[in-house]
């Protein structure tokens, strides 16, 4: 055989392959989303709906336009803000409490015994009942959003961790130790990797919780400003476009943090290290 005849293709063919592939993903999220808002204008244009009840899509486009313009002081962009540092904030604080409190209690069987009951218990509790307490204690504004935003997310991640530890088999904990390997060995090449993708998927609930419950907490404590605040004070003054902006934007900006923020993680851990699960997760 002459080997010089030999064509390397599938190499090409594969890189060619991958941005079709990327490209068909993107459209399987947009296709529908931009089919309903075509029905969507097309319902309003034809007066089939009422346009002070449910404005057509390019006038929320045109509304959130006009609130980012300098005419308005970017006031849109300072809701955002507002919003984005609060809830990154009130998660970062949860992960930093709940990941080391999931581990505690994921190792340890008398922790676990203790604890686990207060958890069943407060896990069913929508994070936005403590609101009336917090303004009581706290009052409006940012520390009052940030806690209850906090409790929204500790639960799911703090959950998640536990389980993540508890299905570790326990004979590869006990072969790393036998082999000499220190506690910080253990848990950066056992505990830690093996956990991820049950905590990334906590993290990932953590989240939503705690941008759901941004919203409700914006609307009860926030003085100025915030993407709720925004939605609850256009309600005065029945400005219904100016509603949908910001529901709009709860949903672009939570769709964007999840898919953008912990794709990556996943992309550049999970999907590298188990291809199997990462397959079965696309």
């Amino acid at each position: 055989m002459d080997c010089s005849s030999i064509k390397l293709e599938p190499p090409a063919r594969q890189r060619a392959g991958w941005i079709p592939k990327r490209l068909q993903s993107g459209l399987a999220y947009i296709a529908p989303n931009l089919a309903l808002l075509l029905i969507w204008e097309a319902v309003v244009r034809f007066g089939l709906l009422d346009l002070k009840v449910l404005p057509a899509p390019h006038t929320i486009v045109v509304r959130g336009l006009e609130l980012m313009g300098a005419s308005n002081n970017h006031v849109l962009v300072s809701h955002m803000a507002h919003s984005l540092l609060r809830a990154l904030v009130a998660f970062v604080l949860a992960a930093l409490v709940a990941v080391p409190f999931g581990f505690v209690l994921g190792l340890s069987r008398s922790a676990h015994a203790w604890f686990s009951p207060v958890l069943s218990l407060l896990l069913p509790l929508p994070a936005v009942a403590w609101t009336p307490i917090f303004l009581v204690t706290m009052g409006r504004g940012d520390a009052t959003i940030i806690s209850v935003c906090f409790l929204g997310a500790f639960f799911p991640i703090a959950y998640s961790t536990i389980q993540g530890v508890q299905a570790i088999p326990q004979h590869a904990l006990w072969v790393v130790r036998s082999m000499g390997a220190s506690r910080l060995h253990v848990f950066f090449r056992v505990l830690l990797p093996s956990s991820l993708p049950t905590l990334i998927t906590g993290f990932k609930l953590g989240l939503a919780h705690s941008w759901r419950t941004l919203v409700a907490a914006e609307m009860l404590a926030a003085a100025s400003f915030g993407l709720g605040y925004m939605i609850f004070a256009a309600r005065a003054y029945a400005d219904v476009p100016s509603m949908f902006v910001g529901i709009a934007l709860l949903a672009i900006l939570g769709f964007s943090i999840e898919h953008l923020l912990f794709g990556a993680v996943e992309r550049a851990t999970i999907r590298r290290w188990y291809p199997q699960r990462g397959r079965r997760t696309r």
